[in-house]
């Protein structure tokens, strides 16, 4: 009997895998590390016809293959396929029912989403910043700058709690390290682009001298300061007209596990 075809949601699906596994692969070929489809299909447990096939939508993604291939690139299952999460979450319950901790022991790919009915999407979609934004912007609400940056999928239980809309969030991939241990390259930082009021502590987005950062706002002695984590990173002082609030980070997404272990 032929193969049924897959689904508008299965290809999406697939499509935001195949996404993520090119995002991998740059990003081992720029560690040279194996980033070939034979070194991911061995990393897998299955072979390269199987990969290929999931990856250009010829067959479904099921729980164990969304699972090795959150494992693989680092990501959430949720990342690429909210439904095959919220299937995973439903199984997990049954395995160890009692806490989050126990739930991702069990499901190291799975992240919970939400412990709402089922009437509206557990996740949401935000405008994901294109990773070349850099000089010479001024704040990301700029609209025509999103249109290829795609999405990144957040809890709408989060969003309510925290009395949050989507088109007033924006995600952004970090650069650089100044601010290790608490995000490293290539973690995603959610950005509030309609709180811009500064906070004395809080982490913002700024365009700061032409360049889009993510840094600790701190106030003393009457100067406001950007503050790094990492202390091999100075303070500079950000004086009036050197700096525009962008917004508020209000959550982050690790991405980096491999400096963090």
């Amino acid at each position: 009997m032929p193969a049924l075809p897959l689904s508008e949601e299965q290809l999406a699906d697939a499509a935001r895998l195949k996404d993520l596994f090119k995002e991998w692969q740059h990003s081992q070929k720029e560690k040279k590390l194996p980033s070939s489809q034979e070194a991911a299909a061995g990393a897998l447990g299955f072979g390269q016809s199987a990969l290929a096939q999931y990856l250009n939508g010829r067959i479904p993604l099921n729980v164990a293959a969304g699972i090795k291939f959150a494992q693989l690139l680092g990501v959430a299952l949720t990342e690429f396929s909210p439904s095959l999460a919220s299937e995973a979450e439903m199984v997990a319950h049954a395995v160890a029912p009692s806490s989050d901790e126990e739930v991702t022991t069990h499901f190291p790919g799975l992240r919970r989403v939400t412990g709402d009915h089922n009437q509206a999407p557990v996740m949401v979609a935000i405008r994901m910043v294109p990773e070349h934004v850099r000089a010479g912007i001024t704040g990301f609400e700029i609209d025509h700058l999103f249109e290829d940056g795609g999405h990144l999928h957040v809890p709408r239980q989060w969003l309510e709690e925290n009395d949050l809309s989507p088109d007033q969030l924006r995600a952004v991939k970090i650069k650089g390290d100044s601010m290790v241990p608490i995000m490293y390259p290539g973690d995603v930082a959610v950005v509030n682009i309609k709180d811009k009021s500064r906070v004395n502590g809080g982490v913002f987005a700024l365009n700061y001298k032409g360049e889009s950062v993510v840094k600790r706002l701190k106030y003393d002695r009457r100067e406001w300061y950007l503050a790094s984590e990492n202390p091999d990173f100075r303070q500079e002082p950000c004086r009036t007209g050197e700096y525009d609030v962008i917004g508020r980070v209000v959550r982050f997404e690790p991405r980096n596990f491999k400096d963090r272990l």
